[in-house]
């Protein structure tokens, strides 16, 4: 009986405990601000370039061409993955 007792208490701290981070919400960066492809981003529809990705709105069609805009405010050509 001391043996579940304790395999409760044991699997209630485990259950109760500290999130480890998973549940923090996703970065959503601004539309058409170039980003890292190699990151996790909360982007719907997203244009794939040669230097990194950036989120699109919803209108814009998988499969056309997009672009994104650098820092330094230059576009960079790229298509519309999903």
């Amino acid at each position: 009986m001391k043996v579940l007792v304790a395999l409760l208490v044991v699997a209630t701290v485990v259950l109760a405990g500290p999130a480890d981070g998973q549940d923090q919400p996703l970065p959503e960066p601004a539309l058409y601000e170039l980003v890292p492809a190699g990151g996790t981003y909360a982007i719907a529809r997203v244009c794939y370039t040669s230097e990194g990705i950036c989120a699109l709105p919803l209108t814009i069609a998988p499969g056309r061409p997009c672009e994104c805009r650098r820092a330094d405010g230059s576009w960079v050509p790229g298509v519309c993955t999903h």
